[in-house]
């Protein structure tokens, strides 16, 4: 008898998997070489405008220890991807905003990402992918 869980488990990690060296190979074409937590990070503040450090941490794709995501932000300041200042509203707090060298890799970021949304698209309906993007939000949650 097939383990059900174990199977939909190894479905997603590969799924996962192959996604994630898609999306590599194609920055890699390009000549650009980023971890996935680089990537989550210069995401989150391309999206946000302006993020404070601290918010890295509730992020749950990034789900890291604070001096790890101190470490990616610091990596992504030396590299200049990344500008942080202080919280003039509160002094421990760091905001972090994306240098133009980095809003030019987080765009490239999203061109990476739209190709394998683009291979999704053409495997799937748009109902087929709903559903499926649905049910995954659903079991992520429930775990």
């Amino acid at each position: 008898m097939v383990d059900i869980q174990s199977e939909f488990g190894a479905l997603c990690r590969l799924v996962s998997l192959k996604a994630s060296k898609r999306f590599h190979d194609k920055l890699e074409e390009q000549g650009i070489n980023v971890s996935p937590e680089q990537a989550i990070t210069i995401n989150a503040v391309a999206s946000a405008g302006e993020l404070r450090q601290g918010e890295l941490m509730g992020l749950s794709y990034l789900a890291s220890e604070k001096s790890k995501v101190s470490r990616v932000v610091q990596g992504l300041v030396v590299d200049g991807l990344i500008d942080r200042r202080d919280d003039v509203h509160d002094r421990r707090s760091k905001i972090l905003t994306l240098t133009e060298k980095g809003q030019a890799l987080a765009d490239k970021l999203l061109q990476a990402e739209q190709f394998n949304g683009e291979l999704v698209s053409s495997l799937l309906s748009q109902q087929e992918s709903a559903l499926l993007q649905s049910t995954l939000k659903k079991v992520v949650s429930a775990l």
